[in-house]
């Protein structure tokens, strides 16, 4: 799976961090907007609330004005005042215009003058007499109730409204009554004001339209419904509309009884079964009325959407802004990056790789640091690799040349010129007298290493002399044929401390590398020589001297010049009866005899003064005299070795006494012992089973050991050591043992007579077979064949009952 590039991470980084603050600022602003949009609507439900009230009480103050000025009015008492059973009609007329005047403020408000007495009313429309307007008001009651409570709700049948009503479809108005006193006291009459209830629910011209969609509900101190949006409620308990607190529970009813309505305006939320609505409601203190007003709760979600999918939009646009934003941005800031990739070609790598390798799939799937990562982690690895080579490079030529200048293959001419280009010119120009050291390690017979770790223990030994001795006072050392060579120089002009030093070098090398390794090495020590152009020649002293090992052991520091004065005095006396012995022993396959007589020739090699070539040649005639003896005996070379020119090899190359004599144990004779023996036991094997074949073919005839070796053309001892190695018996033995078991299967088969056995075995009197078979067997033949007779009457008895 391909993972996000840098460019892509950056650029979703870049939304999320865009769209986070854009997210919580638009619900915060949405949050904001409906607190406020909510704190708003209550303020302006509560100032439509209070225009409302002020309107209302504005009406029902101007009518109770008119009400008033109309009872002091000199036409309503001069109306009431005459004797006659109605008005004059100038007086009706006259207070029938007034009253006209007065619904020219109010043009709603219904004023009647009513006499109980003589059964006659007027009001705005004329005068009405109890034959054409039957009054039916129960006009104390009103005129009671309206001095102990103030205004009533009486229906709208108490003025002559019929049309209104009908028109309106409002069937209640709210009164007001007056008692006029007269100067006849028998008089019953009185004014009676009102404006239709529904009147109350229109606001005034002033009062925002858009609050068109609350509705006014008036209770007066009784809890009946004085106004109300739907005028079925009008004239009902307030429990009747079944408003309920959203809040509490608590019904409308006793929410807003006397003892828990405060005398400001509040705040609340209502519910019915299928609506809810915010409540907003104040109480007069003067009539004693709750003033309600009710907004259904969708119209106010509308408003809350709206607001809403203006914060969404407003957000939408925000964040589309902020996304070209973080695009562009992240383009920009990755321009640095592809040049970089660019640079280190990483991209052309991937793509060249992109077709076919799995590594390739790998990379694709980095982003582009890791990819830079990657490719500096690649370069540091390919330098790291270059520089690993170049060192190499550089180690193999110095080696190298260091190889060719022991070796001698440089003139002196030529030799200055290449150590001055090699960095050797100050110690060519310094060091007054140089030495060559040669190391080599004492394996023979080690219990912790053997010869497969030599080249890993040679590379140790050259690390722990580059360290012991300081840098500027040595060559590099290198390892030529399993020798660790090196040249030492020194400042100092007097010789004999620059040997005292050589020694004190090479026993603190020889001490460190036994504390290390646990390990023996022998070192070799040329003559001091003036110049660095005479390196050659102190090489094949210390090599020369090195080679002394083969006399004076493991371990040891030889100093070329205590052995070039060394004069031989072998005077060519080879151990020729140890070396015969020798090859008895390893004929005769004899591991024991030849690996003792091997160390006794050698001891005595090696106790004769003679020099190392001369101990080289006596070991190189010894194994040649071993390897005729090989071929004499019919054994190939090829069995025990690849050539005899490597044979020889591996001989000069021998270091000590003690290696010399575990080369020639496991590598000569050893493997020489063990196919004589293979092939002495096939030899064996194959005489004996011949001989035994004779037997079983000739046992009925005077066979003698004689006669076998006549016919197999052996010498009868040999024959006779033969057969006894490979069988455990003699040969007369073995025939007599074979004789025996012809006789025991015929004396069990057949009905011969142990006379007739006996001479058919070659037995010239019975009396002998038959002792020789009681002696074998412990019975005599007759015995013998009864018992197993009697054997096999049992066994097929016992057949025979089964």
């Amino acid at each position: 799976m391909r993972s996000l590039t840098y460019l892509h991470k950056m650029i979703v980084y870049g939304i999320l961090l865009s769209t986070l603050p854009i997210l919580l600022t638009g619900i915060a602003a949405f949050l904001y907007s409906s607190h406020q949009m909510e704190s708003h609507r209550i303020q302006a439900n509560q100032q439509l609330l209070s225009q409302m009230q002020s309107n209302v009480e504005h009406k029902l103050a101007t009518v109770s004005y008119m009400l008033d000025q109309a009872t002091r009015s000199p036409v309503t008492i001069q109306s009431l005042s005459s004797p006659h059973l109605s008005p004059k009609p100038a007086i009706a007329n006259k207070l029938q215009s007034e009253f006209q005047h007065m619904r020219s403020w109010e043009p709603l408000m219904d004023i009647t003058l009513v006499n109980q007495t003589q059964d006659w009313l007027i009001d705005h429309a004329g005068l009405y007499l109890n034959t054409d307007f039957p009054l039916s008001l129960p006009m104390q009651d009103l005129l009671s109730n309206t001095l102990t409570s103030g205004w009533q709700l009486v229906p709208s049948s108490v003025f002559n409204n019929q049309e209104r009503m009908k028109s309106s479809g409002c069937n209640y108005h709210i009164a007001l009554a007056r008692s006029i006193q007269t100067i006849n006291d028998s008089t019953n009459s009185a004014l009676i004001a009102g404006i239709p209830a529904c009147s109350l629910q229109t606001p005034s011209e002033a009062i925002d339209t858009n609050s068109s969609a609350s509705g006014l509900i008036i209770v007066n101190r009784e809890q009946r419904i004085i106004a109300h949006p739907d005028p079925s409620y009008m004239g009902k308990p307030l429990a009747a509309t079944g408003l309920i607190n959203s809040d509490n529970g608590v019904s409308l009813s006793e929410q807003l009884s006397p003892a828990s309505l405060p005398a400001s305006s509040s705040y609340g939320e209502l519910r019915t079964s299928d609506q809810h609505y915010s409540m907003v409601y104040s109480q007069s203190p003067l009539k004693g009325w709750s003033y309600i007003l009710i907004t259904p709760m969708n119209i106010l979600n509308r408003e809350y959407i709206q607001v809403a999918l203006h914060t969404m939009y407003i957000s939408i646009g925000m964040l589309l802004l902020s996304l070209l934003l973080s695009w562009l941005g992240s383009k920009r800031m990755h321009t640095p990056i592809r040049r970089l990739l660019s640079q280190v070609g990483i991209k052309e790598q991937v793509a060249a790789r992109a077709t076919s390798s799995l590594q390739a799939e790998s990379e694709i799937s980095m982003d582009e640091f890791e990819q830079i990562r990657a490719g500096v982690s690649q370069l540091s690895a390919s330098r790291s690799q270059l520089e690993n080579k170049l060192n190499h490079y550089v180690m193999q030529t110095r080696n190298h040349f260091l190889m060719n200048i022991f070796l001698g293959k440089y003139p002196p001419t030529k030799l200055q010129h290449i150590l001055n280009e090699q960095g050797y010119a100050s110690q060519l120009k310094q060091w007054q007298h140089i030495a060559v050291i040669t190391i080599q390690a004492d394996l023979v017979n080690h219990v912790k290493y053997s010869s497969q770790d030599r080249e890993l223990l040679l590379f140790a030994i050259q690390n722990m002399l580059e360290e012991t001795i300081l840098p500027e006072m040595q060559l590099l050392p290198i390892i030529i044929e399993q020798t660790v060579v090196t040249v030492i120089g020194t400042y100092e002009s007097d010789p004999d401390e620059f040997t005292k030093q050589l020694y004190a070098q090479t026993e603190q090398l020889q001490r460190r590398v036994q504390d290390l390794l646990s390990l023996q090495i022998s070192i070799g020590i040329s003559q001091s020589y003036p110049s660095l152009l005479e390196v050659h020649q102190a090489y094949i002293e210390a090599i020369e001297a090195l080679q002394h090992r083969l006399k004076l052991g493991t371990g040891v520091i030889i100093p070329y010049e205590t052995v070039k004065t060394h004069i031989s005095h072998w005077s060519m006396s080879y151990p020729e009866s140890f070396e015969y012995e020798l090859l008895q022993a390893i004929q005769s396959v004899d591991e024991t005899e030849a690996i003792s007589i091997l160390h006794q020739l050698l001891g005595y090699v090696f106790t004769m003064e003679s020099t190392p070539e001369e101990y080289q040649l006596m070991l190189m005639r010894l194994l040649t005299r071993i390897l005729l003896m090989m071929q004499e005996a019919g054994v190939p070379l090829g069995q025990i070795t690849i050539g005899q020119s490597r044979m020889f090899k591996e001989l000069f190359t021998l270091q000590s006494a003690a290696e010399v004599e575990q080369w020639f144990t496991q590598r000569i004779i050893m493997p020489i012992i063990t196919i004589l023996k293979e092939r002495q036991y096939a030899q064996y094997h194959h005489i004996s089973e011949k001989m035994i074949a004779l037997i079983q073919q000739r046992y009925d005839t005077d066979l003698t050991l004689e006669e076998c070796a006549a016919l197999l053309h052996y010498n009868a001892n040999y024959l006779s050591g033969v057969f006894r190695k490979e069988t455990g018996s003699s040969f007369s033995e073995y025939l007599t043992m074979h004789r025996f078991t012809i006789a025991k299967k015929w004396l069990e088969e057949t009905n011969l007579t142990v006379k007739d056995i006996a001479a058919r075995l070659r037995y010239n009197n019975p009396q002998n077979f038959i002792r020789s078979f009681r002696k074998w067997e412990g019975i005599t033949p007759g015995q013998y064949r009864e018992r197993k007779r009697q054997a096999g009457y049992v066994q097929e008895s016992r057949s025979f009952g089964e």
